[in-house]
This record gives structure tokens, C-alpha cells and sequence, in this order.
């Protein structure tokens, strides 16, 4: 399959616009990747001592700029500001020598694990083409982590002579170096365990089967999870993103660890004790404990609860002045007939907890004008929020948005804030689905409504203003996920399938394997490893003691079982060879009763026991192995049918 890149940084309603434009009249199966990188690494000629000169030739991914220079500059300030200190006897001097030390340390022994994986590169990469993958993307956030520090050597050796001897001067660079040489120290650890999972990989795959892994690494994975976190979440958090997110991450984190505080109260006191998180912003470390205490301690419900946060009426209230008004937002519902196109029969959602009032699928359209067509949905005032200018012929085009949330929260009226500006931009009409979310309704309930949606679409275009002739998907992160599956059912029944997709930051993967994106999410703010594993469990309808219950939930997993016994009967395609690599199947380790005994004792007082039970039955569960759970173990027969396909990632 032909590759091409797509260099565009952040999908703004203007780029949306321009891609659509190229995408909506092209009909080629073509992959555009959108990542930010285009590197070419060269090898690391590193010291025996670390006094000697210096000569490093590793390029960036984003620029072609290298980081010879800010290896070189942090290591000889350190030593500068080190022979500084070591002149003085008082306790702030001390403090700053140990730093120090431990940033020398450290960042030698970083650069040793950078000079290993550097060898291999290539073998990970995207494509021929665009040498990007998990690995590079590691060393280039090791890259910047160094730089931000550099940063704050250049203040220390500054100052150090005029102010620092004063101590009100000295502790907040204190602090900053501190902060700066923990998360280096974490990003070493993180180096380390890539280079263990490369030696474990099997014919140079990203994705390690936790089952092929030794127990050292594993543990020292999950050590890392567990306790690595708090470095991560104070004054360094995002610093592997744009820095013009670094507020806005700052205050998510702040307003998560303010939340927590006031969880299980009533709505309205947990939405205002987000106007006091004021104490979580101004004081880093606090947030940064609280955020690893969450992390590490909560459960799917109090996740889908925060993020479920953007859906109270004060918080839509105030969107309405961020996100521009459209003439039509129409909300409503389709179904629960069965839907026949061309002979083949679509049937309404028939997934776990599913009733008769719960077959229905709601789905909002939006669109910048009224179109012929339109008025069959029985418009009313409410449905529109600006008056009619005129009545538009029908769109040749439309687009079908599906809303991220890992499967558990949100909702189209949350990603308003983006899909009005693409109704104003791109001028077609845009169908959101919101799909019933896990864990009342988990897989495949999600899928079924999409899927459905999808074909109501095709059979009732002209009610949409639309033509029929040019369809595009978007979806981001669990969206970009069910509308990839969506795609992969229109193809296995015949259907017609949509001219092109858009995939936002998707898990393709849900298998519980170890990657090096799944290394780097333990530093994610937004979509950390301990929200993610809780996510799939809850989509996948795993349940551990000690979880809330309810006899609709618990009605719901054991369909759900019985659903994924009928669709693994119906699957009949054959694996392709990227999926024989990914499907390791989990064999019991070959240990004696005592090692294992062992290691399960130590994985518990790591991670704890609710969380080893989820990561358990993660491990134990076929169903994410299933190409409508995980994309990527698809057929390659149906994914050389796959339509235009753009894969967006953030930065």
C-alpha cells in the first residue's frame, strides 16, 4: 500500500478543511501519516569519560536540528556549576552538588541506552519513507527533557555568584533542577526498559506480548507505573508537548487532583471545587502526589466520572461562547428497524443490556445552512440556533464523526467545541453518533450502533442534505478506533465502504502487550497507562471484586461473552502475517510454584491487588485479540481494500 506524508501538526478546522478538500475526491487506498517526524539517526560516538570532549551526531525527529550541542552544554554546566559548589560549605550548596551528581549520572547512562537503540531504528520505522516510530519518539522527549534543563543550568550559573548564596533566591532553582533531573531519571529508566523490550521483540514489532517478557522487566515496567508518575506531574508535566499546552495540562491535572477531593459529592459541589484547584497550580509537588495517588488507587468509575464533568450544564453553557453557532443541530433518534441496502440486512444494536427503549441510536447532525432535504427531519425552532439565511442545494459531501472518551465518557455536544468550526469550514453537513458507553454497554454494543448509523446514513442521505456521493469517517482516540472497526465490517459484509477515514491519536491495539508508546504513556497527563487499562477493561466488560455492581452490568458481561462465542464463529478470514506476529498467545511461564508465587507478591504490593486483578484478566482475555476490539490484527485481505486513510497524531 502506497505511503504519503501529511506534515500538518495539529488538526485546525483550516487543515480539516484543505484535507477534506484533497480527501473527499480521492478514491485510492492510500495511507497518509501525518506525524511530525522525518529522522534519520546516525550513531552515537559517546566518551569513556565523561571529561572528554564530546562528539554526538543524533538528530532530532521533528527539525533535522541535533542535540549534540544540549548533551555537550548540560553535562559541561553541570560540571561547571558542580566545581562551583564543591567551593562552598553551606547546606544549599550541598543540595545543588547532589543534584548535580545525579544529573551527571544519569544522563551518562542515558546516553549509553540512547547509543543502543539508535543501532536499531530503522528496523521499527513507519515506512521506508517516513522513518518514525515509538522508539525514535522516546529519544526525541529525552532530547527536549534536556533542553528545558539546560535551561535552568544557564539560571543557576547565572546567579549562583550574585543571589544564590541567599537563600529566597536559591530554592526555587533548587526545586526546578530537582524536578528537571527526576524526570531525566525516569526517562532513563524508560530508556532502559526500551532497549529490554527491543531484545524481546519478535521479527521487529512494536509490541511486545507481556508473556515473552522476563519478570525483571516486567516489574520494573510496573514499578515505574506505579511510582514514576509523581515525578512526572508537577513542574514537568506535558514538557513532551508543544509548551503552549503546558497551561492547559496544568490546569486539567489541577482541576483532576481538586476533583478527587470532592468525589462522590453531588454534581454541582464536584463542578465548583474545580474553581478551587487553585492550591494544586500553585504548588506542583502537591498536585504531582495527588495526581500518582489517583492514578494508582481510583477506578474506572471515578474516570468516567471526571471526564463526564464537560457534559454538566455549567461547563455546555460556557462552550456555547468558545464553539461558534451553526443554523441546524438537530438531535435524534434512528431505529430500531432493520435497515436492508442492496440485499444486505442491517440489523438495530443487539449488544449486552440492550432493551427495547435502548435499540434506538442517537445521533446529532449539524450543518452550516439548511439543504434540500433537511425539512424531512421535521426541523424545529429548537434545532436551529441561527435563522436561515437560504435553502442550500444538497452536499455532494458529508462527514461521519465519531467521539473519543476511551469508550466510557463524553459525547458529541463535549467535541462541539471542534465539530461546529468543521461544520462552518468544510460547509458540508456533519452526522456525530453518540454511541452508548461502557461499562453498561460494552463490546460490541458501541460497534453495533456505529455500524448502524452508518447504514442509516446511506439509506436516508437525502433527510441529511446529502447526495450520496462522498462520505468521510473522523473519529478521535476511541472514536478513530470504532470507526477503523466500522470500515472493517463494511468490507466483510459488502457494504459500501466510506471514500476516505481520519484516525485521531487511535489505539488500533488493545491487546494488553508492552510498546514504546505504551512506556510513554505513563507520562501522559491526559491518557496515562492507569486510565487506559481501566478504559479497556470496562469496554472489554472486565470486573474485579470490590467493583460497584448492578444486575443490568452484570446481565451485560455475561452477554457479553455469548457475543464475542458468535461473532469468533462468524469470523471466517484468514490472519494475516502481521497478525500471526502480534497473536502470542499467553502460555503459563515454564517456573517453578515458589518464582511464580514470588512474583505474583511482588507485582501485588507494586500495583495492588484491584489492579493486578484487572491487569490479570487483561491478560487472560481473548476478546481484545479480536480485529473488531483491535484493528490491527485484521486481515491484510481486508486491509488492501481499505479506503484513503489519514492518521493524525498530537504535539
Amino acid at each position: 500500500m502506497p505511503i504519503r506524508r501529511n506534515r500538518s501538526k495539529l488538526m485546525s478546522p483550516t487543515t480539516l478543511t484543505l484535507l477534506a478538500s484533497q480527501t473527499l475526491n480521492c478514491s485510492l487506498p492510500t495511507i497518509h501519516n501525518s506525524l511530525m517526524v522525518s529522522y534519520n539517526s546516525n550513531n552515537l560516538t559517546l566518551p569513556t569519560e565523561a571529561t572528554t570532549p564530546i562528539t554526538l551526531q543524533l538528530k532530532t525527529i521533528a527539525s533535522g536540528s541535533t542535540f549534540n550541542l544540549t548533551y555537550i552544554q548540560v553535562i559541561g554546566l553541570a560540571k561547571t556549576n558542580y566545581d562551583i559548589f564543591a567551593k562552598h560549605k553551606n547546606d544549599i550548596c550541598r543540595k545543588f552538588e547532589h543534584v548535580l551528581i545525579q544529573l551527571f549520572n544519569s544522563l551518562k547512562r542515558s546516553l549509553s541506552l540512547i547509543e543502543n537503540l539508535t543501532q536499531i531504528l530503522h528496523h521499527f520505522d513507519y515506512s521506508p519513507e517516513v522513518h518514525a516510530n515509538g522508539y525514535r519518539t522516546l529519544i526525541l522527549s529525552h532530547g527536549h527533557a534536556c533542553l528545558r534543563t539546560l535551561e535552568i543550568l544557564k539560571q543557576v550559573k547565572a546567579k549562583h555568584i550574585a543571589r544564590l548564596h541567599r537563600r529566597i533566591h536559591s530554592l526555587k532553582l533548587l526545586q526546578e533542577l530537582k524536578s528537571w533531573t527526576k524526570t531525566l531519571k525516569v526517562m532513563e529508566h524508560m530508556l532502559s526498559l526500551a532497549v529490554g523490550l527491543v531484545d524481546c521483540s519478535d521479527k521487529h514489532s512494536l509490541f511486545t506480548d507481556f508473556s515473552q517478557i522476563p519478570s525483571n522487566i516486567e516489574l520494573d515496567y510496573y514499578k515505574m507505573v506505579a511510582y514514576d508518575s509523581k515525578h512526572l506531574f508537577g513542574r514537568t508535566c506535558g514538557f513532551q508537548f508543544n509548551r503552549s499546552m503546558e497551561i492547559l495540562l496544568t490546569i486539567i491535572l489541577a482541576s483532576f487532583a481538586a476533583y478527587y477531593d470532592t468525589y462522590n459529592r453531588s454534581k454541582t459541589a464536584a463542578a465548583a471545587s474545580l474553581a478551587t484547584s487553585s492550591k494544586y497550580i500553585l504548588f506542583p509537588e502537591q498536585r504531582a502526589r495527588k495526581c500518582a495517588e489517583i492514578l494508582r488507587n481510583c477506578d474506572y468509575l471515578f474516570c468516567q466520572s471526571f471526564w463526564n464533568l464537560l457534559e454538566h450544564d455549567s461547563i455546555k453553557k460556557g462552550s456555547r461562547y468558545i464553539a461558534p453557532n451553526v443554523t441546524v443541530s438537530k438531535y435524534f433518534q434512528i431505529g430500531p428497524e432493520p435497515i436492508e441496502i442492496n440485499s444486505i440486512i442491517v440489523p438495530p444494536p443487539t449488544g449486552p443490556s440492550s432493551m427495547q427503549s435502548k435499540q434506538l441510536v442517537n445521533i446529532k447532525l449539524l450543518s452550516h445552512e439548511i439543504r434540500e432535504g433537511m425539512d424531512k427531519l421535521s426541523l424545529q425552532r429548537a434545532d436551529l440556533e441561527g435563522s436561515p439565511k437560504i435553502v442550500l442545494p444538497m452536499s455532494d459531501q458529508l462527514l461521519m464523526h465519531v467521539h473519543g472518551g476511551g469508550f466510557i465518557a463524553t459525547s458529541s455536544a463535549t467535541h462541539e467545541v471542534y465539530l461546529k468550526p468543521w461544520a462552518l469550514g468544510l460547509e458540508i453537513p456533519i452526522v456525530s453518533v453518540d454511541y452508548s458507553l461502557a461499562p453498561e454497554y460494552p463490546f460490541p454494543r458501541a460497534i453495533e450502533e456505529c455500524f448502524y448509523a452508518y447504514a442509516w446514513i446511506l439509506q436516508n442521505a437525502s433527510k441529511l442534505g446529502w447526495t450520496g456521493k462522498t462520505i468521510l469517517f473522523a473519529g478521535d482516540s476511541a472514536g478513530g478506533n470504532l470507526i477503523t472497526v466500522v470500515t472493517i465490517k463494511a468490507i466483510e459484509a459488502g457494504l459500501r465502504k466510506p471514500d476516505a477515514i481520519v484516525c485521531f491519536y487511535t489505539p488500533f491495539l488493545l491487546r494488553y502487550s508492552m510498546s514504546p508508546s505504551r512506556l510513554m504513556a505513563v507520562m501522559d497527563p491526559l491518557l496515562n497507562t492507569n486510565f487506559l487499562w481501566r478504559c479497556v477493561a470496562a469496554y472489554a466488560g472486565i470486573q474485579c471484586d470490590g467493583e460497584s455492581h448492578n444486575d443490568e452490568l452484570s446481565s451485560a458481561r455475561v452477554s457479553t461473552d455469548n457475543r464475542f462465542d458468535e461473532i469468533q464463529a462468524s469470523n471466517s478470514k484468514r490472519l494475516s502475517p502481521n497478525q500471526q506476529v502480534l497473536d502470542n498467545k499467553n502460555k503459563p511461564p515454564n517456573k517453578e510454584s515458589s518464582t511464580i508465587d514470588l512474583h505474583h507478591d511482588r507485582l501485588t504490593q507494586i500495583v495492588g491487588p484491584r489492579q493486578l486483578c484487572i491487569l490479570r484478566k487483561l491478560s487472560e482475555s481473548k476478546l481484545l485479540d479480536h480485529p473488531h476490539m483491535s484493528p490491527l490484527c485484521v486481515s491484510d485481505e481486508i486491509l488492501r481494500q481499505f479506503p484513503t486513510t489519514y492518521l493524525i497524531v498530537i504535539g
